[in-house]
């Protein structure tokens, strides 16, 4: 009864947050206007006397340096370019930089910005650019940016062959759901490179690694791997994802012996697999070292660390650990990789750098997972099976202080002040301030709040199942059994809100950041997808001191050669009587035309098309078969279970067919 009570307050509590959230930026934009007229009149008053440069405006002693440049490939030396020309559907880099009236770097502001197109004629004006600011600010859904520069969003691993994508800003008819994204089997691990704009999902099933475009979240592709992909990490630099793998089982092999286990090397930009190392049986487990020099594999059963040069991919030193090696942090404080060996119970110090052995450190078997605290010297080892939390400095290679906790617990993971404890046995998450990590004096006091309605259960990913939110003091929870994601602010007795998974169990969580971030002092960054070509205002917005600006920037239309660029296509549904109105639990046969945008040409031949269609907001879906009629109309016959918000996603490989997928069909059944 009292967890129920809790679920309805919480959702009570998030329904009236959303709402007060809405009318405290309403009314923090009524104080800026207030502030602005009372610091010189209107906004036109005050933008007229600014000493305006080319890309910078200088406003209260405040200087803003704005640049937009293409994110290209990187060449093939490895090193990034940037080019000074902005082509239609490619990445840029939206690049800020604050100083003060000295040249200062300005650090520690939360600059807010968008970029929004407008017709060639309409000049850009500072009237226009406060009501287009007014606007963003103000949330309304009739004001949504061509690409809005201030957000995140939240990834969910599925336990089925999806990955659910949640807006946690944005709602729509009672849902955050923004879209879904369909795998060929259940991922296992991902890793999401943000410098690459993809996310990397490991299928074991299909025996694929699935690559999802982190900006359009659509699958571009599934690589074959040539086995059963397991485990996988990114180096720092984002240059090489290494992924274990299982080999398949041959006929004549023997019950129980696998045919090799080891790691692939696969460059993220090309997608080329560059080395292959056969290794120990596993599971394998992987940290680097903090230059990227060396990569650490351990082989679980086989109770072997290896130790490759990146470099040159090289094998350079096998060394014999503990038993069952399970978990691999890499301090930068001490420059040392940490090895938490389960099967005796120790941790293995080893100099990152000159690859000699520091210290083996006794604790208790069943240690499994360890992590370390963002000042890099101190990390947390949790123990399952004795209920046990070890906190380890690193720089003196000893364990400063433990004690007993909740029932199994199994994962760590940091936000900037707080270190989070999750358990199998138990719906309970911990926390352990950074004082009483850092701290030797101050004895192992923990706080908690309930993660769920039931206990998480046992892992079945290697992927963190809590994180932190973006720019928030804040963490995004993932619960397999109660199939949501929560929300917990720092210093709550529960969880703010939740966002549903319907009827999904949600096994891991990632955000991907879309928003303005110090990069370096006084530089402020992010990767945007530019729209149609045209001209567009890229508006910014400094509340304190307050600056507020409109950058002028136009985009051309899409440069590639033809022989390989993608063919735009566009779907669209034929009215016929059919689907003009369409009725629920009524046999129903839809009739669209996939049509070239650019030169609304019929697209005909397309014989591997199927379709999903997806009740909003996720609630039910069907696949469904699709029948070519010639002349770029195609068909399909489906049933709807009740009346509602419908959309249809066709399926296809378009990567390989080298076509950019249509956007999903939406309909309504009466």
């Amino acid at each position: 009864m009292f967890k129920r009570q809790m679920l309805s307050l919480q959702k009570a509590l998030n329904k009236v947050l959303q709402k007060v959230l809405m009318l405290m930026l309403a009314m923090s934009f009524a104080l800026v206007l207030t502030d602005v007229a009372m610091a010189g009149g209107t906004f036109g008053t005050s933008l007229a006397k600014e000493d305006i440069a080319q890309n910078g405006t200088v406003q209260n002693g405040i200087r803003v340096d704005f640049s937009l440049t293409a994110l290209q490939q990187e060449s093939e030396q490895g090193k990034g370019t940037a080019a000074k020309v902005l082509y239609a559907d490619s990445d840029a880099v939206f690049n800020f930089t604050i100083s003060d009236g000295s040249g200062v770097p300005v650090s520690g502001v939360y600059p807010a910005g968008w970029m929004q197109r407008r017709a060639e004629s309409m000049p850009n004006t500072p009237a226009s650019c406060k009501n287009m600011v007014k606007s963003f600010i103000g949330g309304s859904l009739l004001a949504q940016p061509t690409v809005n520069l201030n957000t995140y969003y939240v990834l969910v691993l599925n336990q089925d062959a999806s990955i659910s994508v949640v807006d946690p800003l944005f709602h729509f008819g009672g849902s955050n759901l923004l879209t879904m994204v369909a795998l060929s089997s259940p991922g296992f691990d991902w890793q999401l490179a943000e410098l690459r704009q993809k996310l990397f999902v490991s299928l074991p099933q299909s025996r694929r690694l699935a690559v999802i475009d982190s900006q359009s979240f659509q699958l571009v592709n599934e690589v074959e791997i040539p086995g059963i992909p397991k485990e996988m990490a990114l180096q720092q630099d984002q240059h090489y994802l290494w992924l274990a793998y299982e080999r398949a089982m041959e006929p004549q092999a023997e019950a129980g012996q696998a045919t090799g286990q080891g790691v692939l090397v696969i460059d993220t930009r090309s997608l080329d697999l560059v080395a292959d190392f056969p290794l120990g049986a596993g599971p394998h487990h992987f940290a680097f070292s903090g230059d990227d020099q060396y990569a650490f594999i351990a082989a679980e059963q086989e109770n072997t660390l290896t130790v490759i040069d990146i470099a040159g991919l090289k094998r350079v030193k096998t060394l014999p650990s503990g038993k069952k090696p399970v978990s691999l942090a890499y301090s930068r404080a001490a420059d040392a990789i940490y090895i938490s060996q389960s099967g005796d119970g120790t941790v293995l110090s080893i100099n990152a750098s000159t690859l000699a052995v520091n210290k083996l450190l006794s604790l208790d078997p069943g240690i499994t997972d360890l992590a370390f605290a963002p000042n890099g010297r101190h990390g947390v080892v949790v123990n399952p099976v004795n209920d046990h939390v070890y906190i380890l400095d690193s720089l003196n290679d000893k364990i400063t202080k433990q004690g007993k906790v909740e029932q199994g617990p199994d994962q760590v993971n940091f936000s900037d002040t707080l270190a989070y404890i999750r358990h199998r046995g138990s719906e309970t998450v911990l926390m352990l301030p950074m004082d009483a990590i850092v701290d030797e004096e101050v004895s192992l006091q923990v706080v908690d709040f309930p993660g769920g309605q039931e206990d998480f259960g046992l892992a079945t990913t290697p992927a963190p199942g809590i994180i932190q939110a973006p720019g928030e003091n804040a963490v995004l929870i993932a619960h397999p059994k109660d199939k949501q994601i929560y929300y917990y602010k720092e210093g709550m007795a529960a969880p703010m809100g939740s966002f549903k998974n319907f009827n999904r169990s949600a096994r891991a969580v990632i955000a991907v950041d879309r928003s303005l971030q110090e990069i370096s002092a006084g530089q402020y960054q992010t990767v945007g997808r530019l729209a149609e070509a045209g001209t567009y205002d890229v508006a910014f917005f400094l509340e304190s001191p307050r600056v507020v600006h409109c950058f002028e920037v136009r985009v051309k239309p899409e440069a590639v050669q033809e022989e390989s660029r993608f063919l735009q296509v566009a779907a669209s549904l034929v009215s016929d009587r059919h689907s003009r109105q369409i009725k629920a639990r009524q046999n129903t046969a839809l009739t669209f035309k996939l049509q070239d945008i650019e030169t609304r040409a019929p697209i005909e031949g397309l014989k591997q098309l199927s379709s999903l269609t997806v009740l909003a907001p996720g609630v039910w879906k069907s696949r469904s078969k699709v029948t070519e009629l010639g002349q770029g109309l195609y068909r399909i016959n489906w049933q709807a279970p009740q009346s509602g918000a419908y959309y249809i996603q066709l399926l296809a490989n378009w990567q390989a067919m080298k076509m950019q997928a249509p956007r999903q069909i939406m309909l309504e059944v009466m």
